[in-house]
């Protein structure tokens, strides 16, 4: 369960998660971070709206925005997604619940229901993996810091107003760990063979591969040039906003340089208050889908 808070709670927890945030705020600032981090990773429940654009040589090539509802005590989520991927608009609804997941398309008239089987044994050993113990996070927690020991001033903060603090990170292409350069670059090298995995995922008309932004495949010179990020903490402590702005430039297989601009905003509201509509499928077309995502049967 603990795994969709930490993708919701968003941008600064993947940062650094992936290794690209090794650095992080003044002393001050960085043990607000830290402590905002882990408390917003306890909450119950939230909603989330979250945003992204991409920019490819200053034109916009890929856009979303979504907003989801999270309530991991009763194990269910909803969302509604618009995307916009190089002209082409889709709409996406998605619910979860007793291991019941629907997907619906604008495209598509029909409900997509696949039911999981719970496999009680293992259920209840991922829920005792995805806990860590008090020592494990303490060991987590100073692996971090040391990670982040030469960045640690470089986080500035300023009163946001209604008990709120802002945090911003600013991050040079000298500034930004050889990791963090090292997996972008990785991870663009390849992305025809991320493209690939994601071909065979569909719902009907409703192909998870068309709502992949279409990344040129970068070949040389690639380079992390800047890094933005932005938190909100408010005054309970918990990182309530953020924001971050990518910059990676390189040449594609045909030598072609790309300036690409990422930008994301993450915001929570209704903290252990968010409940998830139960969706009512009566008198809905719905089709179920096979465990083995080869085809569906009604």
């Amino acid at each position: 369960m603990k795994k969709k808070v930490l993708a919701a709670v968003g941008i600064s927890g993947l940062l650094m998660a992936g290794g690209v945030l090794s650095a992080s705020a003044s002393s001050s600032g960085y043990d607000l971070f830290k402590t905002a981090v882990k408390k917003t990773h306890n909450v119950s429940s939230f909603t989330a709206h979250v945003q992204a654009n991409l920019k490819d040589n200053g034109k916009e090539v890929y856009k979303v925005d979504s907003l989801n509802v999270v309530n991991l005590k009763n194990d269910a989520s909803s969302s509604t997604i618009s995307v916009n991927n190089g002209g082409t608009s889709s709409k996406i609804a998605l619910y979860s619940k007793d291991h019941q997941n629907v997907v619906k398309s604008s495209k598509d008239k029909n409900y997509y229901l696949k039911q999981e089987k719970e496999h009680k044994a293992e259920s209840k050993h991922e829920k005792q993996k995805e806990e860590l113990s008090p020592a494990m996070q303490k060991d987590v927690e100073a692996i971090f810091d040391a990670l982040t020991k030469n960045y640690q001033n470089s986080i500035t903060t300023k009163d946001a107003g209604n008990g709120k603090t802002e945090l911003q990170l600013d991050l040079s292409k000298n500034q930004i760990p050889a990791v963090g350069q090292a997996v972008v670059s990785f991870f663009l090298k390849n992305i025809d063979q991320q493209k690939e995995h994601m071909d065979h995922k569909e719902f009907g008309s409703l192909q998870f591969s068309d709502l992949k932004p279409q990344l040129p495949q970068l070949k040389n010179n690639i380079s992390v040039s800047s890094v933005v990020l932005k938190g909100q903490v408010d005054k309970d402590q918990y990182l309530v906003g953020q924001e971050a702005v990518i910059s990676v430039s390189g040449d594609d297989v045909k030598g072609v340089h790309h300036d690409l601009v990422l930008h994301l905003t993450s915001s929570l509201d209704k903290l252990n208050q968010s409940d998830v509509t139960k969706l009512d499928l009566k008198g809905k077309k719905v089709v179920n889908v096979k465990d083995d995502h080869e085809g569906h049967e009604d």
